[in-house]
């Protein structure tokens, strides 16, 4: 390749990861880094960390991956994805007025179910969201609590949007991540005036809506040398993002992200009327925005990797090698019946409890873990259908998917059904949004046939070199 070229950056800010993805504008992978993602324990057990950590993290990870690009790249744009829930209040002057809360520490719950009990029969409906503890607004209302209520002039970033804002200096909401505060009124895109009031703040608390592959500004100081001037874009939550980078960008897609939180992630155009989002909720779906502009998102999340690594450790199978035999011997026809019961697993759930008969095999257990995953998928598929009609074609992706009885029984159940095998579809999601911000006239729709084909295995010139 001639230099120098052009390429555009995606990040995936995981709650484990981060992950940094370099690509050229024609879908060419370059390199891939990854680094934990930096968290403390407090003497409390409360999970959490700060925005300068992760903004840390976060160019660490991008000063990686362009060094195993060849030197005199350009890059044109820088695309932010990564987890929900969890942010920072800012203060007029952009300083950090808070820490950033785990999306999974449960700080917030015993506030929010203080809340007037009138807010909280609308919260599904408003929100798209059950009223639980995992959202922002529960974590808000505690730091409100704990004496950190915001000031005057204060707004609230979500992570990647605080990243932009370090980056180019502007303050924004992406409608996808904004959907999963529990501050955004669903039915209007505006904020929710209830919730504002009950935090005690005012309407401009949350930046104006930007939508993912739309510029935020440029890169102003950085000390990465090669973003300088690059465009960037908040690209969004995690789960919508790898739906794009995995190609699900049909108006009725269907997701499935095979990972230890595993989500079905269905696309519909428009927004969806109270009376649906309501009851969606009460079925165990999240609705909110797509960070496809003028979709609805709709989420159903279940623990199945979870289950499956608990399972794999059970019976001796964590090893690759026992693992892939334990794979090679599944057939469709097993019979679960007796082998296993489970409670938990369901999209809240972070305990799992396993129960196995004592004369049960490695195989027999294999079977029926799979057996009661799909059932739970079928089950979380048919009250999404029931709501918005079945899906167009589907497309599922994620470590567990290499497993071929795994794929077969996800095919059972999810019907028009294919697989991809991009590598960290959420970081290629937020590159394809990189090119769309930097490129005059690029549509996520055109390019993502060049990003989700080319080079699907692709490897770094660091994992080439000591393979």
């Amino acid at each position: 390749m001639t230099l120098p070229y052009d390429v555009v950056v995606g990040v995936d800010l995981g709650t484990t990861d981060t992950k940094a993805l370099v690509i050229t504008p024609e879908g060419r992978r370059v390199s891939l880094a990854r680094r934990p993602t930096t968290w403390t324990t407090t003497a409390e057990g409360r999970v959490e960390t700060s925005g300068a950590a992760l903004l840390g993290d976060v160019l660490a990870t991008v000063a990686d991956a362009l060094s195993e690009a060849s030197p005199g790249v350009r890059v044109l744009g820088i695309g932010l994805a990564g987890l929900g829930e969890s942010g920072v209040v800012v203060g007029p002057r952009g300083e950090e007025l808070s820490p950033v809360i785990a999306w999974f520490d449960d700080r917030g719950g015993r506030e929010l179910k203080q809340l007037d009990a009138g807010l909280l029969a609308e919260f599904p409906a408003r929100t798209g969201l059950a009223p639980i503890a995992q959202w922002t607004l529960p974590k808000l209302l505690h730091l409100r609590r704990t004496g950190l209520a915001p000031r005057p002039g204060s707004r609230w970033l979500n992570v990647p949007e605080f990243i932009a804002y370090a980056l180019c200096g502007e303050q924004i909401s992406e409608p996808s991540l904004a959907s999963r505060t529990a501050l955004l009124d669903q039915a209007t895109g505006e904020p929710w005036d209830d919730a504002l009031t009950a935090l005690g703040v005012r309407r401009d608390f949350l930046p104006p809506l930007l939508a993912a592959g739309v510029a935020a500004g440029r890169v102003a100081s950085c000390e990465v040398p090669e973003l300088a001037a690059a465009v960037v874009t908040v690209a969004g939550h995690d789960h919508p993002v790898a739906a794009v980078g995995a190609g699900a960008v049909g108006r009725s897609d269907l997701f499935d992200s095979c990972g230890t939180a595993e989500v079905l992630l269905r696309s519909v155009p428009g927004t969806l009327g109270d009376g649906d989002r309501a009851r969606l909720v009460g079925l165990g779906v999240d609705v909110g925005r797509h960070a496809l502009p003028g979709h609805s998102a709709l989420m159903g999340g279940m623990r199945s990797g979870l289950l499956m690594r608990r399972i794999l450790d059970l019976v001796g199978a964590h090893e690759p090698g026992r693992r892939d035999a334990l794979d090679r011997r599944w057939a469709p026809d097993a019979d679960p019946a007796g082998h296993l019961s489970v409670q938990g697993g369901a999209g809240e759930d972070n305990d799992v409890i396993l129960r196995l008969r004592d004369s049960v095999t490695p195989d027999a257990a294999w079977a029926a873990t799979l057996a009661h995953i799909a059932d739970r998928t079928s089950g979380l598929l048919a009250d999404m259908e029931s709501v918005v009609g079945d899906h167009s074609r589907a497309v599922a992706a994620g470590g567990w998917t290499r497993l071929r009885s795994v794929r077969t029984s996800k095919a059972s159940v999810i019907p028009r059904l294919a697989f991809c095998p991009v590598d960290q579809p959420g970081a290629l999601g937020a590159a394809l949004f990189a090119a769309c911000a930097a490129l005059e006239g690029a549509t996520v729709e055109a390019l993502s046939p060049l990003f989700t084909v080319a080079d699907p295995h692709h490897r770094s010139r660091k994992e080439q070199t000591t393979a």
